[in-house]
């Protein structure tokens, strides 16, 4: 399910990280706050999400609202403070220290893993570089990925997290933000 390519060394038991089998988390989003564009009748509306980590990867299950998931304009933007910590990375998203963007995007079924570069970000280059791609899979008004945490810098699976959706109709720009999860005026959901 993933593309990406490993390097050939190995840590020693002393320095691999301590990572438990599984975790899990949840999010939820009120039903009907997201925010209409020009050239949307029906904006994606996000409304519950969940994070699994096991046998080294992780799951992200995002669901929106009945009839608002597009197959053919719906994106999301999943913001991954990695280390859970707001300092590095990214952070101009706040209290979420941007490591990694996982882009979802329902019409090619395809998810984009960049990993944030912020020192070229500060010099007014680009803020991310791709690092990975993985399949989407839609079903009912659900989107699915999951990405493995080698491609996430070996990351442990403990991270703070934000989606985002907007409509990209295929002849224009992508719209605003139409939903942000949890809404970005509250500090970002945990997998603990």
């Amino acid at each position: 399910m993933l593309t990406a390519a490993c390097g050939g060394s190995s840590l020693s038991s002393t320095t691999a990280p301590s990572t438990p089998t599984t975790l899990h988390a949840e999010v939820s989003d009120p039903v009907g706050d997201a925010v209409a564009s020009p050239g949307v009748s029906t904006p994606p509306d996000l409304v519950h999400g969940t994070v699994d980590v096991a046998g080294g990867n992780v799951t992200l299950t995002i669901q929106f609202a009945p009839g608002t998931l597009d197959r053919q304009t719906t994106r999301l933007t999943i913001e991954l403070d990695t280390d859970q910590n707001p300092a590095t990375g990214n952070p101009a998203a706040g209290p979420l220290g941007i490591d990694y963007i996982v882009d979802m995007w329902a019409r090619t079924n395809q998810t984009i893993i960049q990993q944030a570069t912020p020192t070229t970000c500060t010099s007014g280059g680009a803020c991310y570089a791709q690092v990975g791609t993985a399949s989407v899979s839609v079903a009912g008004d659900s989107m699915t990925t999951t990405v493995a945490l080698a491609v996430l810098g070996n990351a442990s699976g403990r991270l703070n997290y934000r989606v985002g959706s907007y409509a990209y109709p295929q002849s224009t720009t992508p719209t605003v933000v139409a939903d942000f999860m949890p809404d970005i005026t509250l500090p970002p959901a945990r997998v603990p």
